[in-house]
């Protein structure tokens, strides 16, 4: 190991240390709240939660234009640019677009209320609500704001203190809501615990900047976010589209199937999506910003990367594998037996994981290169791909089958973002990636076997095994 990829993998290891624990203690307050969901308003209100929570995201992407992860890269190159005059005019700028975008994104919210509850619903029962988490969409805008410029100047432990107080607070007024109000609560929670991020953001945000007086006119607030606005529009086109085809597809199981079962598919996703996000959220922080700083050096990139790739995939197996063991217990913990059916679901979804995080890591290099039509091009097949096999291995197989086709989707949505960096970046990777990458899917593919065949020696064994080569692996790049 050379000196620099020593230093990658610190600074990996170190954002998993910030953010992996906020993300624990986060998940920690998050299997309370879930576990108490579960019980008083069963799998029909996590359906209903669903519904709302999509329509909210997706408006969010929509009218916020995606500052969260178009803004850090120019916080980041002005940041590392070592000139206070450019860190706190982008700041003031991506601030002032943030204010602006979360209040047209409120007012574009209430129009559409009446036609979202017709979508949904057939009728327009659901106005008033979806009217009411306009006030989300507003809060969101500000949360990303104050989040990016804490991401951008580096400032990661004040960001984990934001995220860990945001949702303490929000678990602590929405659990009584849900009690007493039971399926009534859920509307009023989704707020409340927005509203509660949102007020963490606020008291943590970056006040370095705000003594210095840089009068900016609004022409040069429109030209000075034109950059990271160009990108954002892709990225929310883009995520749009992703959230539009998993909103069709929640559409179509409520209406083929039942609101009990948009709340199993909805609970597994969620649960998958937080399991991942534990590594994935602790690792981006750090990744997006540095890669953003070297991405014009096709050598640097090549090593950066791929140590990214391989310390993330050495995490990923035995997460993957004591998932897969443990998975009746962490179901039980978050939500209830009634959920038991979505097992054969996530388990798969554990060999997909794989692929999605060799995926993650390499779409951050078009972000960071701010090739913004490539990216769009990248998430419209993914989202058209995985649209499809929704539908079809759903039919086919049910609940299992949507598990069957997340791996397959990431696996496609991988193939797709590979060509990409190689084809039309021309860009490389270290050998030992290719390598790594086989060994994580068939541990994966074994693990899933000896588990569904009750073969617990073996994945016992696997456990054990992976874990102890990921920790003589990740130990090997301290030396």
């Amino acid at each position: 190991m050379t000196k620099h990829t020593n230093k990658i993998t610190r600074g990996i290891l170190k954002a998993i240390g910030i953010f992996g624990g906020t993300q624990v203690f986060t998940i920690l307050l998050g299997i309370i709240r879930t576990k108490l969901v579960a019980i008083w308003i069963g799998p029909v209100g996590m359906g209903l939660f669903g519904l709302y929570s999509s329509v909210v995201d997706m408006m969010d992407m929509l009218t916020n234009m995606s500052i969260r992860d178009s803004s850090v890269r120019d916080i980041s190159v002005a940041n590392s640019s070592n000139s206070r005059e450019k860190i706190v005019r982008i700041v003031k700028i991506v601030r002032r677009w943030s204010w602006t975008m979360g209040v047209i994104g409120a007012f574009v919210m209430l129009a559409c209320s009446p036609m979202f509850s017709r979508l949904t619903f057939g009728n327009s029962d659901h106005t008033w609500e979806y009217m009411a988490l306009s006030v989300c969409v507003f809060t969101f805008s500000i949360i990303n704001c104050e989040q990016a410029v804490l991401q951008g100047t580096q400032r990661l432990r004040r960001l984990a203190y934001t995220m860990t107080v945001g949702v303490a607070v929000g678990l602590a007024i929405t659990v009584p809501l849900y009690y007493f109000l039971r399926l009534d609560g859920i509307m009023p929670s989704i707020i409340v615990y927005a509203v509660s991020n949102c007020l963490a953001a606020l008291a943590f945000r970056n006040r370095d900047f705000d003594k210095d007086k840089i009068e900016l006119t609004v022409s040069e607030t429109v030209k000075g976010g034109a950059n990271f606005v160009r990108l954002g529009i892709f990225i929310t086109l883009s995520s749009f589209i992703m959230m539009l085809g998993q909103y069709i597809f929640m559409i179509y199981l409520n209406h083929s199937a039942n609101t009990a079962e948009v709340g199993l598919f909805q609970a597994g996703n969620a649960l998958v999506y937080r399991y991942a996000m534990v590594l994935f959220s602790a690792i981006g922080l750090e990744y997006y910003p540095r890669l953003a700083n070297i991405c014009h050096s096709k050598l640097r990139l090549r090593v950066f990367v791929s140590q990214e790739v391989n310390i993330l995939l050495y995490i990923i197996v035995p997460v993957a594998v004591l998932f897969l063991l443990f998975r009746e217990l962490i179901v039980d913990i978050l939500y209830s037996e009634e959920f038991y059916v979505m097992i054969p679901f996530i388990s798969w979804c554990m060999v997909g994981l794989v692929f999605k995080g060799v995926q993650w890591c390499v779409s951050y290099v078009l972000l960071a290169k701010g090739e913004s039509k490539i990216f769009l091009a990248t998430e419209m097949a993914s989202a058209v791909v995985g649209l499809a096999l929704n539908i079809s291995f759903y039919e086919l197989w049910g609940l299992e089958g949507l598990g069957i086709s997340y791996t397959i989707w990431y696996f496609l949505y991988m193939s797709i973002v590979l060509t990409v960096y190689f084809g039309v970046f021309k860009l490389k990777m270290h050998r030992s990636v290719l390598g790594h990458i086989l060994y994580a899917v068939a541990v994966a593919m074994v693990a899933l076997w000896a588990i569904n065949d009750s073969n617990y020696f073996v994945i016992i064994a696997l456990a054990v095994a992976t874990m102890t080569i990921s920790f003589i692996k990740i130990r090997k790049s301290f030396a």
